[in-house]
């Protein structure tokens, strides 16, 4: 029929995200895109408006798909092993070579922060709700006793997050694995040293 679109959505999504993952959003060009996804440039303007609005919804769909992974391994019911958990998904996702190498959140707080404001927002969003995730994982282990009552939740989990992106530019930069798993085991042996977290700088 005339007019109707003749192409998966989501699978035009999926295969804008390998490339904007692999090269970035700026040096994605809409060339790459139509390449990538086998449509042409009337139909992605048509479908998702601009280049930006496609990176959006790519942004969208990673957290869909990688995000909702780590999101799941914080659920576990042992805290400690719910901030294990995710620090494992990361490795073993970044050393899949199946994956391109970083994390598409953090590549592009890297790539893009002086750029649009609406991708930058949406990327602050996403690693605050990480952070949400992480500290109210960190405040269930406190009230259980499994974390000092003194000990500041919300130090920690930025921390945690702060080692996530960290392992995340290793990995951009480096494919030894063991970088990945010296970060993931120092990070969570800060779970066992009260109070150092919360040290703030000296003069």
């Amino acid at each position: 029929m005339a007019g109707v679109k003749q192409f998966d959505k989501e699978k035009v999504i999926d295969r804008a995200l390998a490339v904007f993952w692999q090269r970035g959003y700026e040096a994605t060009s809409i060339q790459d895109l139509v390449e990538a996804t086998g449509i042409g440039r009337g139909s992605l303007y048509g479908t998702f408006g601009d280049k930006e609005k496609l990176f959006l919804a790519v942004l969208d769909r990673y957290v869909e798909k990688i995000g909702s992974q780590l999101m799941a391994a914080l659920s576990n019911p042992d805290p400690r092993r719910a901030i294990a958990r995710m620090f494992e998904v990361m490795v073993n996702r970044m050393n899949d070579p199946g994956y391109p190498r970083g994390c598409l959140i953090c590549n592009t707080s890297l790539e893009c922060p002086g750029g649009s404001d609406t991708i930058n927002r949406k990327v602050i969003e996403q690693l605050s709700s990480m952070e949400s995730a992480i500290y109210q994982v960190l405040l269930s282990a406190q009230a259980e006793g499994l974390l000092e009552p003194g000990r500041d939740m919300r130090a920690l989990a930025r921390f945690f997050v702060g080692a996530a992106q960290g392992m995340a530019v290793l990995n951009k930069t480096s494919a030894d694995p063991s970088l990945l798993s010296d970060v993931a085991r120092v990070a969570l042996s800060v779970w066992d040293c009260p109070g150092r977290e919360v040290a703030g700088p000296t003069d």
